[in-house]
C-alpha cells in the first residue's frame, strides 16, 4: 500500500525519472488547466472524469484512444504539446498553500526517488528547486481550474449532454464526454441559461466537441435514438484540414504602433513624416 509524503521529509532522496516516457500510457487521463484548454484540446481529446461524487475534466493520453500517438517507438515523448499535469508527475499536491515542501507529496516508495542520482529536491539553502517552485504553481493552476469547471461540469450533466466514453474498464472511473449532436440541438433557452453569468460552459463545451477530432472513431459518441441525422455528428468533429502543425509559419515583424512613440508624452508633437527620435 503506498503512503505519500511531503516531499520535505524527502530532501535527502532525488528525483530520477526514467529515459523514456512509456510511464504515461498507465495514466490514460490526466486533469487539464484553463490556462491550457484552447492548446490542448487541438491535440487530446477531453474527457470528464467521476471519482469519489467529484467530476473533473481532463485530457485522454493513452493511445487507444488517440489518433496520433504521443509517444514514439522507442517510448520517448512526441507530442505537439506536453500537458501541464504531466508536468507534475510524479507527485501530488490534495492542497495548495505558501509551501511547496509541504503542499507536495510522493508516494515514499516511489520508483522515481534516488538516494544519489537524479534532481536535487532543495538546494544549499534548504529552498525547494527550482523545478519544485514551477511545479507547485503548476498544482495551484489545476487546482484553481478544476474548481472553476465545477460548476459547468454540473450543467453538462443536467443537461444530458455527457455520454459514457466507450471500451473504459468497470474498475476505472467512468469517463464521459460531450455528445455534439445532443449539444446541437439544445435551444436558445438552454443556451442562454448556461451562458447567464458568463461563457465559460459554453467555452467548455465547444472546445471539448472540438477536441473529438483527435480521438479514435470508434470512441467517439455514436448517434442515439431522438438524433436529426448523421450529418450533425461528423459536422462537429471532422478532423480540422488545416492541421497547424503542417503549416510554414512567421512572426510578422512590422510595428501596428511604433514602439519608439510609446514614450512620447502627451504634449510632445512632431511631424507625421517625421523620423522617430533616437
Amino acid at each position: 500500500m503506498s503512503r505519500c509524503v511531503p516531499i520535505r521529509e524527502l530532501t535527502h532522496r532525488r528525483l530520477e525519472m526514467p529515459a523514456n516516457d512509456s510511464w504515461i500510457t498507465d495514466l490514460g487521463w490526466v486533469p487539464v488547466s484553463a490556462s491550457e484548454l484552447h492548446l490542448a484540446c487541438r491535440y487530446y481529446p477531453l474527457a470528464i472524469r467521476v471519482e469519489k461524487q467529484r467530476q473533473q475534466l481532463g485530457l485522454l493520453l493513452h493511445p487507444r484512444y488517440l489518433m496520433k500517438a504521443p509517444l514514439d517507438p522507442s517510448g520517448k515523448w512526441c507530442g505537439a504539446y506536453r500537458p501541464i499535469a504531466l508536468r507534475c508527475f510524479p507527485f501530488e499536491a490534495p492542497r495548495i498553500t505558501d509551501d511547496p515542501l509541504s503542499d507536495i507529496l510522493i508516494d515514499v516508495d516511489s520508483k522515481y526517488l534516488s538516494p544519489a542520482a537524479g534532481i536535487a529536491i532543495v538546494d544549499e539553502a534548504g529552498r525547494p528547486n527550482r523545478l519544485f517552485v514551477e511545479m507547485h504553481r503548476h498544482f495551484g493552476l489545476l487546482e484553481q481550474s478544476q474548481e472553476r469547471f465545477g460548476s459547468v461540469l454540473d450543467q453538462y450533466f443536467i443537461a444530458g449532454l455527457l455520454v459514457p466514453l466507450a471500451g473504459t474498464s468497470e474498475e476505472d472511473p467512468p469517463l464521459y464526454v460531450i455528445d455534439p449532436v445532443r449539444f446541437k440541438q439544445l435551444d436558445n433557452a438552454a443556451l442562454g441559461a448556461m451562458a447567464r453569468h458568463n461563457f465559460l460552459s459554453v467555452d467548455v463545451a465547444m472546445a471539448c466537441i472540438f477536441s473529438l477530432q483527435n480521438l479514435r472513431p470508434d470512441y467517439r459518441p455514436k448517434l442515439l435514438g431522438g438524433s436529426r441525422g448523421p450529418h450533425l455528428s461528423r459536422a462537429f468533429i471532422e478532423p480540422d484540414p488545416f492541421l497547424m502543425d503542417d503549416m510554414s509559419l512567421v512572426l510578422d515583424d512590422g510595428e501596428l504602433v511604433s514602439l519608439a512613440n510609446i514614450d512620447i508624452s502627451p504634449t510632445e508633437t512632431r511631424p507625421h513624416n517625421a523620423a522617430p527620435p533616437r
